[in-house]
């Protein structure tokens, strides 16, 4: 087993007795220093002291279960507001929202999110409802107006 496998196979009871998700989660660097990012959320954002928190009792976990060989350097935090929509989850958390899309052979579009299918979203783009195939995405963030 990957020891990203590993690593999420001991952390999901964890966030999920906390009902916290993961989002995303890397490891990076050598046999002898690995860093070890968790970018964690939740449908109402999260704060620093709660990943401040995670942080401490995923290290004491891992430090008692010991999966990674060597030292380690472990991260966790917020992926934060304009990460990129990646999973059915987080594009079904902003409907309803203005998107920021770059798509094949559209380019970078902005419009409303009006439902999210396995295949493709339904996207309201200069007030036409419009179906853009996922496989066509090649970036999708929330779009803030400033």
């Amino acid at each position: 087993m990957l020891i990203k496998d590993t690593l999420t196979h001991l952390i999901l009871p964890l966030l999920k007795r906390r009902d916290v998700e993961l989002v995303e989660l890397a490891v990076s660097g050598n046999h002898r220093r690995q860093i070890v990012r968790i970018f964690v959320d939740r449908p109402d954002g999260i704060t620093v002291d709660e990943c401040a928190a995670l942080s401490r009792d995923i290290a004491d976990m891992l430090d008692t279960r010991d999966p990674i060989d060597g030292t380690y350097l472990l991260e966790v935090s917020s992926p934060g507001l304009t990460r990129p929509l990646k999973a059915d989850r987080d594009f079904e958390r902003v409907v309803g929202k203005a998107l920021r899309l770059v798509v094949d052979g559209l380019g970078v579009v902005v419009g409303t999110l009006l439902q999210v299918k396995a295949d493709h979203l339904d996207v309201e783009l200069q007030g036409e409802p419009t179906t853009i195939e996922r496989a066509k995405i090649q970036k999708a963030t929330v779009h803030f107006k400033l």
